[in-house]
């Protein structure tokens, strides 16, 4: 389940220094994606136990965890129980998801085990099957901004922009989709470094 680590991060739990968790696979096969080899599982697999041993040597000095993908709420149940394990040692938690499964992210503010939520809002609604690469149900995407926006936890909502996916008729829209326009950030389509070698990504360009 867990293929990646960042051992440190100061930018990806705002205003925290965080512990970074990627966990594999992802139901999206968005082709300007960032982290191929987290997707796909290419990366080896790291051992919850040794990552849960890291986080109580580490918890003196980091008190924030992110966990991210890949797409976190495929796991279902499994990442309900990887939550409440760091959240018993008394980690503060970021989840980064794709809005994909509302009923994950339900479970997981029921039990109390998120501190903040970070979610990807890919394009356009009419836009996401092409954009993701797959055909994606809009009513659960709907349902997780909903419930997300209403659970009196700290939020962000982010749309990754290019020339290829995104027109600016778009942009406009994707802000209708959000009651705060202050929790919604649009960031420029940067290459990784898995991309650079991959000609089919060259023809994305950041708008």
């Amino acid at each position: 389940m867990i293929y990646g680590l960042q051992k440190i991060t100061f930018i990806d739990y705002p205003n925290e220094v965080s512990f970074m968790i990627f966990l594999g696979g992802c139901n999206f096969r968005c082709p300007y994606c960032h982290n191929k080899s987290i997707v796909f599982k290419t990366s080896d697999v790291i051992k919850e136990s040794d990552v849960i041993k890291m986080l109580e040597e580490r918890f003196n000095f980091i008190k924030h965890v992110v966990i991210t993908g890949g797409e976190p709420t495929i796991y279902g149940d499994k990442l309900i129980e990887l939550f409440k394990k760091i959240k018993n040692i008394g980690y503060d938690i970021k989840l980064d998801t794709n809005g994909t499964n509302p009923d994950v992210i339900k479970k997981l503010l029921d039990l109390k085990l998120v501190s903040y939520f970070a979610m990807d809002i890919k394009n356009a609604f009419s836009k996401y099957n092409e954009t993701t690469g797959v055909e994606v149900n809009i009513n659960n995407i709907k349902e997780s901004i909903k419930l997300i926006e209403n659970s009196g936890i700290p939020y962000i909502f982010r749309s990754t922009i290019n020339k290829t996916m995104h027109n600016k008729k778009d942009i406009d829209e994707i802000k209708t989709y959000i009651k705060d326009k202050s929790k919604l950030i649009f960031q420029d389509y940067k290459y990784s470094k898995e991309q650079i070698v991959d000609k089919d990504f060259g023809k994305y360009e950041k708008l």
